[in-house]
């Protein structure tokens, strides 16, 4: 059977296959919309293993009686009395700071949502003029460098039962 954690260990590996093959010679083939669309397989994966990686933790610690929900969930979704602390880090990291980024990520933005302080036509253009979106590209990588060693910490410090 499959495990949280296995699953988690894939979309980790996804993400980065994703992340290589924004930067490719097949980017051109495709004008702009290539490296968005792996930078944004690239963020979605990142947000599976994440939840993941939540279900992971609560089948490592039974004690606590939580039940890993269906569909969506964040860390900041478990309302009881008593949570694994793991659990209480990431909801507090889900208010602000990278985790937040990553799980709020805005995958198709309206024209009307780009203009807001960034100004419009003029941001469209500085986008245009990087064709391999590098300031995405940096903080996509920044992500899952932060998602990574997140998960490599919790498993670490984690008592399996």
């Amino acid at each position: 059977m499959a495990s949280y954690r296995s699953q988690c260990n894939l979309h980790l590996y996804f993400a980065e296959q994703y992340l290589r093959n924004m930067v490719s010679d097949v980017a051109d083939d495709w004008s702009g919309h290539f490296p968005r669309a792996c930078r944004e397989s690239a963020v979605w994966q990142m947000q599976l293993a994440y939840q993941a990686h939540i279900a992971d933790v609560i089948v490592q610690q039974p004690r606590f009686s939580l039940a890993v929900p269906n569909g969506v969930f964040r860390a900041s979704s478990f309302q009881a009395a008593e949570l694994p602390p793991e659990i209480m880090e990431m909801a507090d990291r889900e208010r602000e700071g990278w985790l937040n980024a990553l799980i709020s990520y805005a995958f198709l933005e309206s024209p009307a949502s780009s203009q807001g302080a960034h100004g419009g036509l003029a941001r469209d253009a500085l986008i245009a003029s990087d064709h391999l979106g590098n300031t995405e590209l940096n903080d996509a990588e920044a992500w899952l460098a932060e998602l990574k060693s997140l998960v490599t910490r919790h498993r670490s410090t984690l008592q399996e039962y």
